[in-house]
């Protein structure tokens, strides 16, 4: 092969790669939301959070919450929606945290940055991505806001 045959095809690889690639994307886009439930822990796996008892998810901005944002939650009745949560190392408290994964094996006791939140039976606000496309539907946690200790 020439090398202006190599060029040529180089030159024409390079224009029609972008819309080539730009055609393929159909992965499902997901959205930010917040919502209110309880927090359950099914069977015994660290990793196997639940938010039951879930109003319908709303769609919002990134960042945390606000004062008026969580005062307003406190006063959400409970929904009939339950969600599994992912990305929940983060908001267990330090033990949970260094149990959870390998995270023990980067991360002392003093270095763990966990909210402790996150606690079986307890009610709080979640923000994070919806995640429908596979079921069960997941939230991958950003924030989570303790409301009470009890889920009433």
């Amino acid at each position: 092969m020439s090398n202006r045959t190599v060029l040529v095809l180089t030159a024409t690889m390079v224009v029609s790669w972008p819309a080539a690639v730009a055609g393929q994307d159909k992965s499902p886009q997901v959205e930010i939301v917040q919502t209110v439930g309880c927090v359950e822990q099914r069977g015994g796996d660290m990793s196997t959070w639940w938010l039951t008892r879930s109003v319908e998810p709303a769609v919002i901005s990134a960042g945390v919450f606000n004062e008026t944002e969580v005062e307003e939650a406190k006063g959400s009745e409970l929904g009939t929606h339950s969600f599994q949560l992912i990305g929940v190392a983060d908001f267990l408290d330090a033990e949970s945290l260094l149990a959870f994964g390998d995270r023990a094996q980067f991360t002392t006791r003093d270095q763990a940055n966990a909210t402790g939140e996150l606690v079986a039976g307890r009610t709080v606000l979640v923000k994070g991505l919806l995640i429908e496309a596979i079921e069960p539907a997941r939230i991958n946690l950003l924030v989570v806001v303790a409301l009470s200790d009890s889920c009433v």
